[in-house]
């Protein structure tokens, strides 16, 4: 199989599309608990940001947290998708398709406890429906 530079350079840049979406879900976690008012500061383990430490002096805004950091990062990482969408580069397109699926299907699976009480079957459903809306969706 011969590789060519165009797809050495695309399969170089997924791989790093990969390290930035964990950034930019971490940001958006520390920019949503920051504007609701937490002390909030980045966690990490080596050089992979891991989560977000806070002290929450309002409990009543943390209900909005986790949906501008999803609404944040979504747009973060479509507005990459775009770009190497733009760049004709298939692997990091799909690698940015991907990693919007898993930030759509991780907003499902956090805001679970509003959802109530439904078989585990159902859930399944709603979180596969979720994550290939998001691949279908932006595949086309």
């Amino acid at each position: 199989m011969n590789l060519s530079k165009r797809h050495l350079l695309d399969l170089a840049i997924g791989a790093a599309l990969l390290y930035v979406g964990v950034w930019i879900y971490e940001l958006g976690n520390l920019v949503a608990l920051s504007a609701i008012g937490s002390q909030a500061s980045l966690v990490f383990s080596g050089i992979l940001p891991i989560g977000v430490s806070a002290s929450l002096p309002d409990t009543n805004l943390l209900v909005f947290a986790k949906p501008a950091q999803i609404a944040l990062s979504t747009l973060a990482m479509l507005g990459l998708f775009y770009l190497v969408r733009s760049m004709r580069l298939q692997l990091s397109s799909s690698v940015t398709i991907t990693v919007v699926s898993i930030y759509l299907a991780s907003a499902y699976w956090e805001l679970l406890s509003s959802v109530g009480a439904i078989s585990y079957e159902a859930h399944l459903a709603i979180f596969t429906t979720l994550a290939i809306g998001a691949q279908v969706g932006l595949s086309s």
